[in-house]
This record gives structure tokens, C-alpha cells and sequence, in this order.
């Protein structure tokens, strides 16, 4: 659930996002339009996450003005109808101002890569309604957008799925970025400013696949070097965990200015091209964007995965010293201080829900002691077919439906291990 109630009347279905956007002025400007299925009979208003700094110009249906209430976060809208349980509509929110980070890692950032300005976004957990209005909720995931950005010619605009389309007028270029698998608010990411662009191709079990890159000018012959070195990692958690889940359209990395990375779906931004880093950004691909976890409180599920993931890198690729050294390195780590469990209690703290020691490298650990509990067949088989479950991928999941499918592989009770 949203932590304002929003949105329990629809199920979101697809969103056009258009904005216009120069990385040398924290400002957005634009219009969303997003498509929905009613799933309550007599819906008469709809509402959507806002921050309320940012000034709602007009919301339009079917070029019809509509009322609506903006306050504490909340957009409300009258849809000035009533529409019944199954209507497909659409309304069109125009918008802008300067979007305010309110509870996450910047959500909305300017800065400057090399005295060159940068724009880029960063929603995770909570952040994505600080700069488009949504439903920001863990519970209904977009089928498919259309991310238009429009910005001053000199700079390139990097965001989800497959660029379509780049078109020139005068000194503004649009690029239009096409995503056609469900994804999460928080997934959803853009950045902006000047880039170098080239790609590298992995073969894997479905075919020949692009990884764009979008590297700062300053970096381009250095990551040239590194990115490469992505290959062999997602051949192996193709060969491990089953298709990399984006495979129609492609894998990606954007460098920007925040010290870490964020797995944007299909299109990971990155500090760097270090090895571990894109190990871990890229398999968050299979745990925490193809299946997302439907509370903060089991991000183990998204973040413990995508680290035990970098880690079997170090197993299979490197040699049995760096894998001993990591298991031995991570359990020091994590018993270096008593308390603390795996499952997220406080999910209003999002230094607790992305707690190192905890959510990631416990999370890891106690994957790696359920390998060994179940052995490595059991253990591979069991992620497979949580990942191909037709009810959590491209959707949600618990940690319950994690246990499920290894009890059910395993013909074991792990009550007591979960527990």
C-alpha cells in the first residue's frame, strides 16, 4: 500500500511520460498520461502521488479540464463521471516545478560530471512521486511506458527500454525510450547530460544481446576497458537463474554522479564500471525488477539476492580463494555486531531497510546456508522456478512465496529456517 492510500480503485495499465528537461536547471517541466482499468464500481475520483511543491497546471480527459485537490502528496482528481469496474480511460496531468528530495537518495538531482551539468533521478524507495505524479505503492506495476524527454541539443537523455525515436528541432532533441514490460515506479529512471555512447554484445540462451552504454565523455576510453567484463557475468546468471528477463529489448548502464548504483530496469546508473558493482546492479535484472518484493520489509529478497549474485561470480569466474575470501570476509561482517534480522521491520527508516550489514550481506549469507541445507540442485531449481512463477514474475513477491517454492522443490518444511 501506498502510505497515503492511493490508488486502490484502478490498476495501472500503461504511461506516457513526457518532459522537457535541461541538466543545467533543477526544474521539470511536463505532462503524464497515465491508462487504467477501474477495479471499483461508481469511481467517480481517482488519485495519484504528488509532491506538493511541484504546481499542477491542468488535468484534462478527453480534452475536458477536470477539478482536482492537490494537497499533503495527495492529487485528487474528479474524473466528472462515474465509471464502472472494467472501464479502460486515461487522463493527461500537466506540471511542473522544482522537484524537492523528501525521503530517499536524491531523488531528483542536478550536478555537474566534469564541469559538464547532469540531471538524473534516483527513486528508490519512495522518491518517484518527489517528480512525477504516480502511484508509488509495491501493489501495481505499469505494463508498459513511453518516456519522452525533450532537451537541449548538446545532451542525451538515457532512461528505460529501447530508443525508438530521436528527433531534432532547432536546438531540442527528443528521445524516445520504449519499454514494453511491466516495472515498478522506483524502476523507472532518466539521465541527462553530455554522454558517449557505444555498445557491447553477450551471447546467451536467447540469442545475441546489446549492452548500451552511456558513459561520461572524460571516461569513454576507461570504460571501454571495463564494461566488457559484464559478459561473462551475464552469461553465467543466464546459465545459472534462466534468461536474463529483459531479452527483447536490452541491458544498459548510465554513469552518473551518486556514489553507488541503482538498477533501473534495462538500464542500470552506475558511479563506475567496477566489476562488482555491475555484478550486483545487473542481477537485480532477475531479483528485485523481474520479481520485486511487495513490501520494503523483504528487500532481502531483492537486495540479499543481487549480492549472494555478485558473490557466485567470485565462485565460478575467479579462483576458490577470492570465494573463500568472501564468505569469510562477509560472515565477520555480519556477526561483527549482534542484533539485527534479515526481514525489514521498520520500513519508515530507509537506512534500515538498506542496512549493508543486514539486507544485503545477511540477506546473501542466508541464501548461501539454504544452498548447503538443500544442495546446489535443489538450491538453482528452486530460484528457477520462483523466477518462472506466472503469479510473481514481472510482479511481486514475499518472502512466503521464496518458501514455497523450496519446500515444494526440496520436499522439505523450512519453516524453521525462514523463521
Amino acid at each position: 500500500k501506498s502510505k497515503y492510500d492511493i490508488g486502490d480503485n484502478y490498476d495501472i495499465k500503461y504511461y506516457r511520460l513526457e518532459w522537457f528537461i535541461n541538466p543545467e536547471t533543477l526544474y521539470i517541466k511536463g505532462k503524464v498520461s497515465p491508462h487504467f482499468v477501474i477495479t471499483k464500481s461508481n469511481t467517480q475520483l481517482i488519485s495519484l502521488e504528488l509532491a506538493d511543491n511541484l504546481v499542477v497546471d491542468s488535468v484534462l480527459r478527453q480534452n475536458n479540464h477536470l477539478d482536482y485537490t492537490h494537497t499533503n502528496r495527495k492529487l485528487e482528481i474528479d474524473l466528472n463521471t462515474t465509471l464502472e469496474e472494467g472501464i479502460l480511460d486515461s487522463i493527461t496531468i500537466y506540471y511542473q516545478g522544482v522537484p524537492i528530495e523528501s525521503g530517499g537518495f536524491s531523488s531528483f538531482t542536478q550536478n555537474y560530471q566534469n564541469g559538464v551539468p547532469i540531471i538524473w533521478t534516483l527513486s528508490q524507495p519512495y522518491g518517484s512521486s518527489d517528480w512525477w505524479p504516480c502511484k508509488n505503492a509495491l501493489n501495481d506495476k505499469i505494463d508498459s511506458v513511453d518516456i519522452i524527454i525533450s532537451t537541449p541539443s548538446k545532451y542525451k537523455a538515457a532512461s528505460n527500454g529501447i530508443l525508438i525515436n530521436e528527433t531534432s528541432n532547432e536546438n531540442i532533441t527528443s528521445y524516445h525510450w520504449k519499454h514494453r514490460y511491466p516495472i515498478e515506479a522506483y524502476l523507472i529512471g532518466i539521465a541527462v547530460t553530455q554522454y558517449s555512447i557505444y555498445s557491447d554484445f553477450a551471447e546467451l540462451s536467447t540469442g545475441q544481446l546489446e549492452i548500451l552504454n552511456y558513459v561520461f565523455p572524460a571516461n569513454l576510453a576507461s570504460a571501454k576497458k571495463e564494461t566488457p567484463q559484464i559478459i561473462p557475468i551475464i552469461q553465467l546468471f543466464d546459465s545459472l537463474f534462466g534468461a536474463y528477463p529483459f531479452h527483447l529489448e536490452k541491458y544498459g548502464h548510465a554513469q552518473f554522479g551518486w556514489n553507488g548504483g541503482m538498477e533501473h530496469q534495462t538500464m542500470s546508473f552506475m558511479k563506475n564500471f567496477s566489476f562488482d558493482l555491475m555484478a550486483h546492479e545487473l542481477a537485480h535484472s532477475w531479483f528485485g525488477n523481474a520479481i520485486t518484493c511487495n513490501s520494503w520489509k523483504d528487500v532481502w529478497l531483492n537486495e540479499g539476492f543481487a549480492t549472494y549474485l555478485s558473490a557466485l561470480t567470485y565462485e565460478y569466474l575467479f579462483t576458490d580463494q577470492k570465494w573463500n575470501n568472501w564468505k569469510s570476509w562477509t560472515v565477520n561482517h555480519i556477526t561483527n555486531e549482534n542484533a539485527g534480522s534479515v526481514y525489514c521491520p521498520d520500513t519508515s527508516d530507509i537506512y534500515r531497510i538498506f542496512n549493508g550489514r543486514l539486507s544485503y550481506y545477511k540477506g546473501a549469507y542466508v541464501l548461501h546456508m539454504l544452498r548447503w541445507l538443500v544442495g546446489d540442485e535443489n538450491f538453482y531449481q528452486s530460484c528457477r522456478n520462483y523466477l518462472n512463477d506466472n503469479k510473481l514474475r514481472y510482479n511481486y513477491a514475499k518472502t512466503e512465496d521464496l518458501q514455497y517454492h523450496f519446500e515444494k522443490q526440496c520436499n522439505m518444511d523450512l519453516d524453521w529456517f525462514f523463521q
